[in-house]
């Protein structure tokens, strides 16, 4: 290879899709409680689990992280499979996210997190804000499905507290791999779809982990937790992806809480998909600020290229 080639492909890198793709499946990143009540905690542990999605090569400089949560209203879905729907309305699976995006140069991790069918035990570091509501309509559509008795809100309450600590748990253990897989510390993002979006975001502002850029596709942060967790700009940068469509609970706050970033100068975008329901592809049709239409992955990529400063990486 010519030292011109070198070059060139080393600028498409994080932007084009350059790689084969290694798979490293069920690596243990913790354990955590289950079956667990108020008087007798945790009545046993299992294994947290994660994907590693990386490129197929031997890395020779710092390469930027994303760890993805998948969704499936904190009800059902896994990492390797939490597709719903029929297209267009149809979501793509967060495993798949995570090749493609290591088809660029990303080291990816789809991440477990238990479910409230599990009765996971909502650990000691509350994230949730006393005295607001939440919403379990879908919870409980979900839950009709599966043929589970309607959840209570503090059932909710319970399940989103140990899915983020879940989450967090797994941003440290990306950090505590970093120096091994030649991971950049301060270029590692994190994101989820649906409930993955929310505790995603519940972990990176709740909880503070560490990550530079967080993406989430339907997410939900209600305006009480944007007040308490972001008061000011120095948390990560924030892409909230939306259907037009969507979940009303997951549009609630959305115009209050984008007038709340602008005003404390939090690095955020907000993209909207024009037909969509809750559900949507990687492939869905979006417009950019300047008006020019791409898709969403692309969206995501371009994203990430910016907020994780992915230019630096390329002198």
């Amino acid at each position: 290879m010519t030292s011109e080639n070198a070059v060139s492909l080393r600028h498409q890198r994080y932007l084009c899709k350059m790689f084969e793709v290694r798979t490293t499946e069920n690596v243990s990143f913790g354990i955590a409680g289950v079956d667990w009540t108020p008087a007798q905690g945790a009545l046993r542990f299992r294994p947290m689990l994660l994907d590693i999605y990386e490129p197929d090569e031997a890395p020779t400089a710092l390469r930027p992280a994303l760890i993805l949560a998948f969704g499936g209203a904190f009800q059902r879905g896994t990492r390797k499979n939490d597709v719903v729907g029929e297209l267009p309305h149809r979501n793509s699976a967060i495993s798949e996210y995570c090749r493609e995006f290591a088809r660029r140069g990303y080291v990816c991790f789809a991440i477990d997190y238990r479910l409230m069918p599990e009765a996971p035990d909502p650990g000691i570091t509350p994230t949730w804000i006393a005295g607001t509501s939440i919403n379990v309509d879908r919870a409980n559509f979900v839950r009709d499905l599966l043929g589970l008795h309607p959840c209570t809100q503090q059932m909710m309450i319970d399940e989103i507290e140990a899915a983020t600590d879940d989450v967090s748990t797994a941003v440290e253990f990306v950090h505590s791999r970093c120096r091994d897989m030649m991971i950049d510390p301060d270029r590692i993002a994190l994101g989820g779809f649906s409930a993955g979006g929310t505790i995603a975001i519940n972990s990176a502002f709740a909880q503070s982990a560490k990550v530079a850029a967080v993406v989430a596709l339907s997410g939900r942060m209600s305006i009480e937790s944007a007040r308490s967790y972001v008061p000011d700009a120095q948390r990560p940068s924030l892409l909230m992806v939306f259907g037009e469509s969507d979940l009303a609970g997951t549009l609630e706050d959305l115009e209050t809480r984008t007038r709340y970033f602008d005003k404390v100068k939090l690095a955020h975008e907000v993209v909207h998909i024009k037909g969509a329901t809750h559900f949507y592809p990687r492939t869905s049709e979006v417009t950019r600020k300047d008006g020019s239409l791409t898709d969403l992955e692309t969206r995501l990529e371009e994203f990430l290229y910016k907020h994780l400063k992915l230019e630096e990486l390329m002198k």
